[in-house]
C-alpha cells in the first residue's frame, strides 16, 4: 500500500530581539558528578515543558551550564529564577536591557 503524506506550512512571527533577555543557569557544584549531565538534560526539558515562553538548551562543551532565552518581562517576573533557584542552581544574565 502507498501511504499519502501531508506537508505542513507553519506561519510564526519573530519576536523582536530587543525584547529577549540571554541568560545562562548554572548548576551547583554540589551535584555529584555522575549525576550532572543527567540534572543538566532535567532542568533544560523541565523549564521547556514548564513555560512556554522560554527556550533552554544545554550549552555545547559543559556540563554543567543551560542556555535560556525569554522574553524580558517574563525574566523580570523572577519566576524562571526561582525554578532554577529551587533547583540550587544559578542564575546569570548576560543580556537582559530592558528597551
Amino acid at each position: 500500500m502507498s501511504s499519502t503524506r501531508h506537508q505542513s506550512l507553519f506561519f510564526a512571527s519573530l519576536p523582536e530581539l530587543q525584547k529577549l533577555c540571554a541568560t545562562t543557569v548554572t548548576l551547583s557544584s554540589q551535584i555529584p558528578e555522575n549525576e550532572t549531565r543527567s540534572t543538566q538534560i532535567k532542568i533544560c526539558r523541565q523549564l521547556l515543558f514548564l513555560h512556554q515562553d522560554i527556550l533552554s538548551a544545554p550549552v555545547i562543551g559543559t556540563l554543567n551550564q543551560i542556555s535560556v532565552v525569554m522574553a524580558i518581562p517574563f525574566y523580570k517576573s523572577g519566576i524562571c529564577q526561582a525554578y532554577v533557584e529551587k533547583h540550587g542552581a544559578t542564575v546569570s544574565a548576560e543580556r537582559c536591557d530592558s528597551s
